[in-house]
């Protein structure tokens, strides 16, 4: 089940995170993670018969948020972060970010965090373009790249988090 199709909440934006695939991590040290970052409460979770990671759901409503983490290995994560690595430019890298270009070519899994708006009765279409704090993502997208010693970008903007 993803948040894509619940009425309640509306995709924002997605980060991700890029590691190695040996770092994979287990569904409950993901919660770990998250819980060191906010009240995330699992909505679903699938994962292997040794407990790793497939994808979890979570949402947060306090800060109405949902969050879809999926899993992504093989040919289609290897794309992803070879179309990165060419998208970002040294010139454009902020001071310290270097180590995290480079470690772009030892990657070759990905969590995709998707970031939904829970919506509230308040909401009109108007909202569309109102500002949502992206504070809960930025905050899972660095404790998810610190648990598998992994790299979280933003690929919408090709910067790194």
């Amino acid at each position: 089940m993803s948040l894509f199709g619940d009425p309640l909440f509306r995709w924002r934006e997605t980060f991700l995170v890029v590691f190695d695939e040996s770092n994979r991590p287990t569904t409950e040290s993901v919660k770990q993670a998250l819980a060191r970052v906010g009240k995330f409460d699992a909505e679903q979770c699938n994962q292997t018969e040794t407990g790793l990671i497939e994808s979890l759901t979570v949402t947060n409503s306090i800060d109405c948020v949902g969050l879809d983490i999926v899993f992504v290995e093989g040919e289609e994560a290897s794309e992803q972060i070879e179309e990165l690595r060419s998208e970002i430019s040294p010139d454009d890298l902020l001071p310290g970010q270097e180590e995290m270009l480079e470690q772009l070519a030892g990657c070759n899994a990905r969590l995709d965090i998707l970031h939904f708006e829970q919506l509230t009765a308040s909401f009109s279409e108007d909202d569309d373009e109102e500002f949502l704090d992206p504070g809960s993502l930025l905050g899972v997208a660095e404790a998810l790249a610190q648990l598998v010693g992994g790299v979280a970008v933003d690929p919408g903007s090709g910067t790194f988090v």
